[in-house]
């Protein structure tokens, strides 16, 4: 006789559990200490990008994206520079990252406004979405990050993945999704993809290579443009996270099981957004 299925086999995929919040959250249902403490995380992302503006690897970043991109409508946080959208989330989340100064969720570990506010502003912006409606979106995303950090337990560092990269782009999903205008199934299937684009490891520990400041920037890079696939109809599997392959099984395998309870826990409910805190020195 075959064994009864699990609750995990029963229960909705995790990702369209995200996507279903991404698209049913409202203003209202957010509380107000919430809303007052992102805005205070957004404009100090803006503040520290303002400051890395004149570093050395801020003027090699936007010498080769700026080469590679050419002129768009998308500004550059603190340089003359006007960028094509996904270039200018790459640009301004490197900014952001840079100097180390930015925020950190203290259970996590994550640098989760580095990705989720330049995929914010910029989707905003993209698409003429209102402050609020920007805000929103930019919670959205720290919500799952904070969320599918914790579901791997500390792992990803122990086996060479940065989670500001990696799991910032599945963050960000919910973040471009949401300014996109997307749907539930179609934020859900911008996450499958991401299995094949989300990346960053921790090698620069071994010598200050650059690539850490990278990743946040590419995450939402990588966001936007699996949400665009998903948008036109692009297949991907739907089990992202709780999958033979999906993020955990592939990234940690058996080095650290991982609590896939906690991707999903309490959505408007429990606000993660308490427990990110601004750094007093980088």
């Amino acid at each position: 006789m075959d064994s009864l299925p699990t609750a995990l086999e029963t229960r909705e995929p995790i990702s369209s559990q995200l996507g279903e919040f991404a698209v049913s959250l409202h203003v209202a249902q957010i509380p107000g200490d919430v809303m007052e403490q992102a805005k205070r995380h957004m404009l100090d992302s803006l503040g520290i990008a303002l400051a890395a503006s004149g570093f050395d690897y801020a003027q090699r970043t936007i010498g080769a994206i700026n080469g590679l991109a050419g002129t768009g409508s998308h500004p550059v946080i603190g340089m003359p520079y006007r960028l094509p959208l996904r270039d200018a989330v790459m640009m301004n989340g490197t900014l952001i990252h840079g100097l180390d100064y930015d925020d950190t969720h203290s259970d996590v570990i994550v640098h989760s406004s580095a990705s989720a506010v330049p995929t914010a502003l910029h989707m905003a912006r993209e698409n003429g979405a209102s402050g609020a409606e920007a805000l929103l979106a930019y919670i959205l995303g720290i919500e799952a990050v904070a969320r599918i950090g914790a579901a791997a337990q500390g792992a990803f560092h122990q086996v060479g993945f940065h989670p500001t990269g990696v799991v910032g782009a599945f963050g960000c999903a919910l973040t471009a999704g949401r300014l996109a205008g997307a749907n539930a199934a179609q934020i859900a299937a911008a996450q499958g993809i991401l299995l094949s684009m989300a990346a960053g490891s921790v090698e620069f520990l071994e010598d200050g290579s650059w690539t850490k400041r990278i990743h946040p920037g590419w995450a939402g890079v990588a966001a936007i443009t699996a949400v665009a696939l998903a948008r036109n109809g692009f297949k991907s599997p739907p089990a992202a996270y709780e999958g033979r392959f999906g993020l955990f099984g592939s990234h940690l395998q058996e080095k650290s099981p991982a609590d896939l309870s906690r991707c999903a826990e309490r959505l408007g409910d429990l606000w993660e957004m308490r427990n990110v805190a601004l750094k007093p020195y980088p």
